[in-house]
């Protein structure tokens, strides 16, 4: 007991500083006395320190409060683990959401009313309280480990459940089942997805797991808010968070607002991915719903994450095709069912297999197709080619070497019959230069 009211007092530390600084403007027999009482109150703080080491015996690395058996048995599980070292500190690899599990685990073993205070103070957490720290929302194998140090512990009320939220919808079952049938068509969620799943987003009762969407987060922003923001306005996000996953990960519902609001700021709204606007539309009983054909006067910013969108014809594809399997620039096996998979992701089956350089692909792809994809013709590239032996191409380097030849002029002239194809599917004409300038190739050392 004396021992607490004694450390209840304080450190004198303050006091200390303050008079050092000031000791000219302080009477000097308070100096005196206040000097002799920091000096006084040290000594009886490091004689309560001693008592205290020997009041707890072999557990003199703990505090008081926890320096028993049954605490110092069960922390030795995570020192056997390397999140605490041999005082039962932690090490510099530990994580404060570890800390926390741990903390959480004893006390629930030994039945502390106040799971982290005692271990705050062990750890020296009071500036950086471990109760508030929260379990993300990916990469979380090493908390997962953490847990299984304590099996016999009941984790269910370590982190706070949230009542599912599930999306209210007027339209009735036929117009859901055909928005389900339409996002697996078109490849937005997973294609074993059961619509028994899919139907639960809409009712808290038939809820079983939340749906898997296997396209980017902005894009599924984008579709939360077009087909669900009428009659979800206050928790859209919340809903959106709960009845999807991006490609197994919890969406950051943060990210919703930012990707959603970043489009609404470019005024890309009614362009941004046009299959998916019309999904949304026709769900909605929107007039108007169509997809967007060929001859399009504006510029589409995102149609697909992963084939290429194109404003021409079977003709100039078929064309297209045949010139590049005569010209031996993609694999003489290559059919043009692959070949015209590549701009429509309900016909793509692999990647065209190109037999040149990634230079030649690069100069290709950047001719032939940025017109009709000028945010992600890179990342488009990479899922639609490949070369001998499955190898991807290297988006950066592709980046990398059209600015290159850009920089040293060589546009028209890196190389001609390229040019020429590319040219007669975006049927634009061709100033051809003379033999001389035929097949020019840089010093670039294509990856």
């Amino acid at each position: 007991m004396l021992y607490r009211q004694i450390t209840n007092i304080g450190f004198t530390d303050l006091l200390e500083d303050y008079v050092q600084k000031h000791e000219e403007e302080i009477e000097s027999a308070y100096v005196w006395v206040l000097n002799k009482y920091v000096k006084q109150m040290r000594d009886l703080q490091s004689l309560c320190d001693k008592q205290s080491v020997k009041e707890r015996g072999p557990y003199k690395d703990l505090i008081a409060s926890l320096a028993n058996e049954q605490v110092a048995t069960l922390l030795q599980r995570a020192v056997d683990a390397g999140i605490l070292d041999c005082h039962y500190q932690p090490t510099l690899q530990a994580k404060t959401m570890q800390l926390k599990i741990i903390a959480f685990a004893v006390s629930s073993l030994c039945g502390f009313p106040r799971a982290y205070a005692h271990f705050e103070k062990q750890w020296n957490r009071e500036g950086n309280r471990i109760a508030t720290c929260r379990m993300p929302r990916r990469h979380v194998e090493c908390y997962e480990a953490a847990k299984t140090l304590y099996p016999e512990v009941d984790f269910s009320s370590f982190e706070p459940k949230h009542e599912i939220a599930t999306f209210y919808v007027p339209q009735g079952d036929d117009d859901i089942i055909e928005m389900y049938n339409d996002l697996i068509k078109f490849g937005y969620i997973a294609p074993d997805t059961d619509l028994s799943v899919f139907l639960g987003i809409f009712d808290k009762k038939k809820f079983r797991k939340p749906v898997e969407w296997i396209k980017g987060q902005r894009q599924l922003a984008y579709f939360v808010y077009l087909a669900f923001q009428k009659f979800n306005k206050k928790t859209l996000w919340i809903k959106g968070e709960t009845c999807f996953r991006v490609n197994g990960n919890i969406p950051h519902r943060a990210s919703f607002v930012t990707g959603y609001s970043y489009l609404k700021r470019a005024g890309w709204m009614n362009k941004y991915d046009v299959k998916l606007q019309a999904i949304c539309n026709k769900f909605n009983h929107i007039e108007g719903s169509v997809m967007p054909h060929e001859g399009t006067d504006e510029r589409l910013i995102h149609t697909s994450r992963c084939v290429f969108y194109s404003t021409k014809g079977d003709k100039e594809k078929q064309k297209m095709y045949s010139d590049l399997a005569e010209g031996g620039y993609i694999a003489p096996e290559t059919s043009f069912s692959i070949f015209e998979g590549i701009f429509d992701e309900t016909k793509f089956t692999e990647p065209v297999q190109w037999t040149k350089s990634q230079a030649q692909l690069m100069y290709f792809v950047q001719l032939a197709f940025k017109a009709d994809n000028p945010f992600d013709v890179w990342r488009k590239c990479v899922h639609c080619f490949c070369f001998p032996g499955g190898a991807k191409p290297n988006r950066g380097s592709m980046n990398s070497n059209f600015r290159s030849i850009k920089k040293k002029g060589l546009l028209d002239t890196f190389n001609i019959e390229l040019k020429r194809i590319a040219n007669n599917y975006t049927c634009k004409d061709m100033d051809v230069p003379d033999q001389t300038g035929a097949f020019i190739f840089s010093n670039l050392t294509p990856n």
